[in-house]
Parts: structure tokens; C-alpha cells; sequence
């Protein structure tokens, strides 16, 4: 991987260094497949550039369309413009009253950050159709084949060579592992009948390239790819298998060219104009859509817990769509085919996510091959959480296998539009729903976007290796194991944007359950769980930050967002001279987590934390410390690249060379669990919102700059959780602790903080902070702020700063918790 260059000892410890990406390499002319228009993805954010010292904190990055790549004279004309999709299934004559609100718009969606949003990109005209170009050959033809005869049930197929081969009607036969020579392409055309298209295959290998549509020539078509197969019984600890190759019950890119480009319905996920009760068959959005009846929707929860066993997410058809229903002010309505199950909040402080789940092309694992034998059976235990000893049953879920794609010895992935469900195979190395491997900087145009990711037994999109890359605008539920996830920890300068992670599971049913103090017991690698840091399987695993993270949500998980420290990098990448946990931040903006944490107090919503490194007695195998691990190092990050400047990772970074991971315009919300957690690591947290939370901020580093932070502990919405007793919960607003040290807290407001009990001294209100009710109140010990000491031998320092406080109807104030005598 290329590596940042080292800024010079003048900078500012503020400015992490500027890192764009490497220009992807010129294609040469060949033989081979048509290449896929190199231009930049039209709707991925561009990159944005490091600021300057003197810079306020970043602002969303624009988002450009790209210029359309030049047409290809071997194809047909260009056809007619046409929209993204077919416009929505409405209700011409709706007589719906949807009331007077108060409706949330995407501008009043938050009370102090900005979450950024993509950029609509428009209608499509129809060119470059690869599946009307001439000189097909239609699979169909017995002419296509050297035998003369279609391809039979069970067998393997080769297509000839320098061909361009058509599937253009079903094709009824289940066949083995079809290859794509190296000279050729297959693709994907229209039924001339108008039915959709299926293919069933144990397993594919692209060499040389297969299509459906192209960035210019939306598939609208029906079709769906079945891969069918067993799961191997010979998979070892480390997750490899001689069964399990690259094709099969995959999709295996071989150095050729996947370009999959389904219906471009946006935006993909959209949040609540609006409050939904229990037994409604509608709700509003706050942005128009352009979905269709039919589809299936998610409609996430806003329940302060969510698991497997215990969650309040739901998933809708779609009966017809109303456009501008209160015009000017909400974008859509959808009207479903049933009604609501649950509530879901919509408040001017945070709203639960609505996604469409359905594409009109689908890649599926087969229905009676796929799901786990050994699902979860209910009636474990573990630690108490407010009140509830419920937990995972551990060791099941251990044999989902789905189908998988893989990208890899210099292939091309570009993926839109497409419905990826019952795949990923659990606990098998390399086996993920969407899989980019070891391409270095030879797939910076490469792009996985506004695809739909659902009943994913292991994963989502897995970038390995590989840099520049764009995932954006996806939509995932109900996952096992890290969702969107940088695998080895020197992956760089890839965007990952505006995407939706919801309902992700611990891998194996093994989770980091733990109580309330700051350290868990490791984890080994097992055949079960080949990845240890599974047991905190979040929506995102970013184990290095100079990559752009923007506008993402996260509902549910252990956390939201997970940071974990690596100290070397692993896997295939393990001898690399670089230390991820110390690469700077390139963009971490606007992004979104809800309903996690709930399995250790110190989870938090935002969780830089965990260790991730190889066991001293075996170091083949991989161990985790899921809590705060001091005895392998701390995060540093630092202007010099040590490992680079003096060969050595562990040379320390001295004053004037230090430096900040800058994170700004973070939201949190339902989170029985600090928002934010980091045990190592200097940051600059600019713009932070937190609603209905137990504790604001939880930093134990020397260097945290926190400015313009908003903490709602209560907002007055009901806290829907097992057990039903959020006065369990704390409602505190920041802890400060006693030595090792060093903080700044600017323009910070604390609202509904605090419990609300006989001291009084500052805020006499009746309604100050929060009381013992099991609807939304909090612990008799709440604080906005705490203050620790763990000593009677030495004066707890004071290494605080603050500047700009404001309280709003706050309960109690000051506590000091005393842990060497336990007087708190």
C-alpha cells in the first residue's frame, strides 16, 4: 500500500497529512474484454483534501457528477434518454390526510451537526448497452457451442473463445461452474417475452468479463443468479478450505471484469418525516424517492437494544408511493401492504432510517443450501444489563453458506443497483458477500454502490488489500459478522459513504458480554471464529482511519462504528512496515449510530478501542481484546510516520510531531452506553450530537479537543429496551478521570442530564433532568459531570479545561466517584 508522505515538523499537530489517492494506471488496448469506462463513479463522493491548520472542521465533501465516458463506436447508437428507474406505483386520486406534523425535513433533521446526503444522479441515458451491441452469440444457439448442443444440466461450461455470448430467456438447466476465458464476455440481455431471467451455477469464473447493462445503460430488466452448494466439511481453523475455491458457490473475478448495473433507485435509504405508531400502513419520508410497488422496505429501530432475539426492525412491502404528499415539506409517502408491528421515532433530534431492500437484479444463495443447520434455540444467559440476563446462545449460527463474489488477481469490480441475498459463508476466509482482494491501486474506479445487501451470513463488502476504491450508498440488514470492513488494516484511501448498516450479529453467536469494568477477556481465533474481533461485529470496522467515512448509519451491533487498534498489520498483509492504529484521519464526517452498545457499558455507539494482534503462544493465530488492552501500546498518531522515518513503529512521538484523528458531525442516539469511547488515541471531536444516551462522551487519553457538543441525555421519547427499565440507565454528560489526562470541552450544552433528586443547589425546576420512571428516566446517580479518583495516597490532578458550558433543565451537576474507597 502506498504509504502517506510525511509532513514536514512545521505543520500543525491538527492537520493530518494529505493523502490522495494514486491516479489509477492508463488501460492498454487488448484483445480481451471491453474495459468499463474509466471515469470516476458518477455519484461517489469526491476526495476531499486534508485542511489546513487555519480551516474551520471539515464540510461534507462535494459530490460532482463525472463526466460520461466516451461512447464506444463497435456499439449501437445511443438510444433515448431515460430515467433511473421506472417511476413509483402512486395513488392519482389520494385522499390521505397525513396531518399538520410537526414533519422533520432533511434541514431540521438535526439540532446541531450536518449530515451530509448524496447527490441525486439524475436520469440515464441509454448508451454503450452492451447487450445490443452486434455480433452476439446467443447462448441458446446450439451454433454458440463447439458440441453443437446448449449446455446440460450439471455441467461445467467454458465459453468459446473471442466470443461475446448472450443469455437472453432463462436458462432451465442447474448448471456446474461456467468460465469466462480471458477473450471473452458473457452477457446479460432483455427477454424478448418480458419474463425475467435465472441462471443457476455452482460457481462462476470470470476471466475475462460478464455484464448487465453498463454505467451508462441501466439493466431493467428482471434476473436472478442462483449459486448453489453444500458447505465443506473440511474448512480448518483458519478458515481455508481445499473445497471451498474461489468458484465455489461464488462468483470468482479472476483478473477479469464484473460490471453489474441494475435500476438506480434513490435515494437508497431515507430517514422519518414523521413519528410511526403501532399499526399504521404508511409513513413519510423526508426526501422524494423513486421506489416501486412491491419492493420490499426496512424500517429500522428505534428501540434502545437490538439483537437477533429482541428487536423491533421491520420489513414492509410497498403498495403504492405518493410523491410531495405536504408539499414543500415531506418528500414521499409509501403506503405498505400491512401495518406497523412497532413504534419508530421521527424527532428534530434523530429519526429511525427507511431502505429499500429490493433490486431488480438479484445474486442469491440457494434457498435449501444456504441457512445455518444449527440456528440459535433461545434460553441463555449471561451478565446482567438493566435488569435482563438474556444473551446470545453461543457457538450456533456456525454454518450459514451463502453464495460470494471475489475480485481478485487484478480483476475489475463495478457493481450498481443489485440485490445480494443469502450470501457470505460463515467463518470461511474470504468468503463475503462483496469482495475486493489484494488489488493494491489497480482498482481506484472501481465502485460497490446503491446495492442492497440482506440475510448476509458473513459480512458485507470486504476491501482488502486495496486502496481507492468507492462503497457507497448501500443498504444492509441482518448480517453476521462486521458489516462494511477494511480487512488487514493497511487499506487506504477508499471512500465509504452514505451507506446503511442494520441488525449485525456476532459471528457464531459469540459476543463480548461483559459488565461494567474496563477490561474483557480475550478471545482466541477458533474454527468458529476465525476472526476473534467478530465477538464486537459492528456496522462498520475501520481499522484504519485514512480512509473517507462519510454519511454513514449504523443501527444496531455491538457498536456502531468500530475502531480497532492494530498495531502491525495481519492476514496476508501481516509483514507490512506500518502500525494502522497510528494512520491519521483523512475524512470521518457525518455519520450516525443508533440502538448499540447495550453489551458493555464502555461499547460505545463510536468505540475506538479493542486490540487486535497475534497470540504469543501461537502466532499463527489471531487474539482479541475486545476492552482496554494497555499491555500492547496505545494509539499514537503522529505527523512523522515512525515506521517509515526511523524503521521503527514504536519510536516515540515527540512534542510538535503529534497529532489529532479529527472527527466531525457525529450523531448518536438510543444507546444505553457512552456515545463515544476511545482509550487511546488524541482526537479533535468537532460537532457532536448525542440524544438519549447514558453517557455523553467517555475519552481516556492525554489530548482530547471536543468543541460544539450537544448531550440530550433524556428527550422525553420512551426508551423501548428489554426489561423495561431505563431508570437503570445512567444520564450523565462526561466523566473526567484523575491522572494521565488532558482535555478541552468548548460550547458544549447539556440538556436533561443529571438525576433529578435533593440536589438542587444549581436548578430548582421541576422537571430538571431525569427521574426513576420506567418509561424514560434514569439511575438515582446521574451527573452531568463526574469526576474520578482511584487513589488515597495522591491528589487526583486537574487536567481539565472547559469554556462555553450551557445547561438546559439539568438534574445534579458534580459527582465524585470515589473507587479507592468505594464511597461514591
Amino acid at each position: 500500500p502506498s504509504k502517506a508522505p510525511t509532513p514536514t515538523p512545521s505543520e500543525e499537530p491538527t492537520s493530518p497529512p494529505t493523502n490522495p489517492p494514486s491516479n489509477a494506471p492508463t488501460p492498454q488496448p487488448s484483445p480481451g474484454p471491453t474495459p468499463e469506462p474509466t471515469s470516476a463513479p458518477t455519484n461517489g463522493p469526491s476526495k476531499a483534501p486534508t485542511p489546513t491548520p487555519s480551516e474551520e472542521p471539515t464540510s461534507p465533501p462535494s459530490n460532482p457528477p463525472s463526466s460520461p465516458p466516451t461512447p464506444d463506436p463497435s456499439l449501437p447508437p445511443t438510444l433515448p434518454p431515460m430515467a433511473p428507474t421506472s417511476p413509483p406505483t402512486s395513488n392519482p386520486t389520494n385522499n390521505n390526510s397525513y396531518g399538520s406534523g410537526p414533519f422533520v425535513t432533511s434541514e431540521s433533521s438535526s439540532e446541531l451537526v450536518t449530515i451530509p446526503r448524496p447527490q441525486n444522479p439524475g436520469s440515464q441515458s441509454q448508451t454503450n448497452c452492451p447487450h445490443l451491441q452486434a455480433g452476439l452469440k446467443n447462448w441458446h444457439d446450439p451454433t454458440t457451442w463447439p458440441s453443437s448442443s446448449i449446455p446440460a444440466a450439471g455441467e461445467s461450461v467454458t465459453l468459446p473463445e473471442n466470443s461475446k455470448v448472450i443469455i437472453n430467456q432463462v436458462v432451465l438447466e442447474e448448471l456446474d461452474v461456467i468460465t469466462v476465458p480471458s477473450s471473452s464476455e458473457l452477457i446479460f440481455g432483455v427477454n424478448a417475452g418480458g419474463a425475467a431471467i435465472t441462471l443457476d451455477v455452482a460457481g462462476m469464473d470470470v476471466q475475462g468479463a460478464l455484464r448487465a447493462g453498463s454505467e451508462t445503460c441501466v439493466y431493467d430488466a428482471e434476473l436472478t443468479i442462483t449459486l448453489h452448494g453444500n458447505r465443506p466439511i473440511d474448512l480448518d481453523i483458519y478458515g481455508k478450505s481445499p473445497t471451498a475455491t474461489p468458484t465455489y458457490k461464488g462468483i470468482s473475478v479472476n483478473g477479469g471484469i464484473i460490471s453489474i448495473h441494475g435500476k438506480r433507485h434513490f435515494p437508497t435509504w431515507s430517514r422519518l418525516a414523521e413519528s410511526v405508531p403501532i399499526g399504521q400502513n404508511y409513513l413519510l419520508l423526508q426526501e422524494k424517492i423513486n421506489w416501486e410497488a412491491g419492493q420490499e422496505v426496512l424500517l429500522t429501530t428505534t428501540a434502545v437494544h437490538d439483537s437477533r432475539d429482541w428487536h423491533r426492525n421491520e420489513v414492509l412491502t410497498i403498495d403504492f408511493v405518493v410523491d410531495n404528499p405536504i408539499p414543500g415539506v415531506v418528500g414521499s409517502a409509501i403506503h405498505f401492504t400491512s401495518s406497523t408491528t412497532y413504534d419508530h421515532i421521527a424527532n428534530t433530534g434523530y429519526q429511525a432510517e427507511v431502505g429499500l431492500l429490493s433490486r431488480n437484479i438479484k445474486i442469491q444463495g440457494a434457498a435449501d443450501d444456504s441457512e445455518p443447520t444449527d440456528p440459535d434455540t433461545g434460553g441463555c444467559t449471561g451478565n446482567w444489563h438493566f435488569g435482563v440476563n438474556y444473551k446470545p446462545c453461543p457457538w450456533t449460527s456456525t454454518t450459514g453458506f451463502g453464495g460470494h463474489i471475489m475480485v481478485h488477481a487484478g480483476g475489475k469490480g463495478y457493481m450498481e443497483g443489485v440485490e445480494l441475498y443469502r450470501m457470505g459463508q460463515t467463518n470461511v476466509l474470504g468468503r463475503y458477500p462483496f469482495h475486493w482482494h489484494q488489488l493494491g491501486d489497480a482498482c481506484s474506479d472501481c465502485y460497490f454502490r446503491a446495492n442492497s445487501i440482506h440475510r448476509s451470513f458473513y459480512r458485507c463488502v470486504s476491501i482488502h488489500g486495496t486502496h481507492g476504491t468507492t462503497v457507497s450508498e448501500n443498504v444492509a440488514f441482518d448480517v453476521d459478522g462486521y458489516c462494511y470492513y477494511l480487512e488487514d488494516g493497511v487499506e487506504e484511501d477508499n471512500t465509504i459513504s452514505f451507506n446503511l448498516a442494520a441488525h449485525i450479529h456476532p459471528v457464531s453467536n459469540v459476543v463480548a458480554d461483559s459488565g461494567g469494568g474496563q477490561t474483557i477477556t480475550p478471545f482466541v481465533q477458533s474454527k468458529d471464529l476465525i476472526l476473534p474481533a467478530d465477538v464486537t461485529a459492528s456496522g462498520y470496522y475501520i481499522t484504519n482511519l485514512h480512509n473517507d467515512i462519510i454519511g454513514n448509519a449504523a443501527s444496531g451491533g455491538w457498536a456502531g462504528f468500530a475502531l480497532p487498534v492494530l498495531h502491525s498489520p495481519i492476514g496476508a498483509n501481516r509483514d507490512v512496515n506500518m502500525r494502522p492504529g497510528n494512520r491519521l484521519t483523512k475524512v470521518f464526517d457525518g455519520n450516525v449510530a443508533h440502538s448499540t452498545g447495550w453489551w458493555w457499558s464502555h461499547a460505545g455507539a463510536f468505540y475506538s478501542g479493542g486490540s487486535l494482534y497475534y497470540n504469543s503462544g501461537n502466532e499463527s493465530l489471531l487474539e482479541y481484546n475486545a476492552g482496554r488492552d494497555q499491555s500492547k501500546g496505545s494509539r499514537s498518531p503522529c505527523l512523522v510516520d515512525k515506521c517509515v522515518e526511523n524503521n521503527n513503529c514504536d519510536a516515540y512521538c515527540y512534542e510538535g510531531q503529534r497529532a489529532w484523528y479529527k472527527l466531525t458531525n457525529n450523531k448518536v442516539f438510543m444507546t444505553a452506553s457512552p456515545s463515544l469511547n476511545s482509550w487511546s488515541g488524541r482526537m479533535e471531536v468537532i460537532r457532536f450530537e448525542a440524544h438519549d444516551v447514558a453517557l455523553g462522551m467517555e475519552a481516556l487519553e492525554d489530548g482530547f479537543g471536543i468543541d460544539q457538543l450537544l448531550v440530550e441525555c433524556r428527550s422525553g421519547e420512551e426508551w423501548v429496551m428489554p426489561g423495561s427499565r431505563p431508570d437503570y440507565v445512567s444520564g450523565n454528560g462526561f466523566f473526567w478521570y484523575d491522572t494521565g489526562q488532558g482535555h478541552i470541552i468548548s460550547n458544549a450544552k447539556f440538556r436533561n442530564c443529571g438525576a433529578r433528586n435533593a440536589v438542587n443547589a444549581y436548578d430548582t425546576s421541576p422537571t430538571r433532568g431525569c427521574d426513576a420512571n420506567t418509561v424514560n428516566g434514569c439511575s438515582s446517580g446521574s451527573t452531568v459531570w463526574g469526576f474520578l479518583t482511584h487513589s488515597d495516597q495522591f491528589t487526583p490532578e486537574l487536567m481539565q479545561a472547559t469554556s462555553g458550558i450551557t445547561y438546559e433543565d439539568c438534574g445534579r451537576r458534580f459527582k465524585l466517584a470515589d473507587f479507592a474507597d468505594n464511597n461514591s
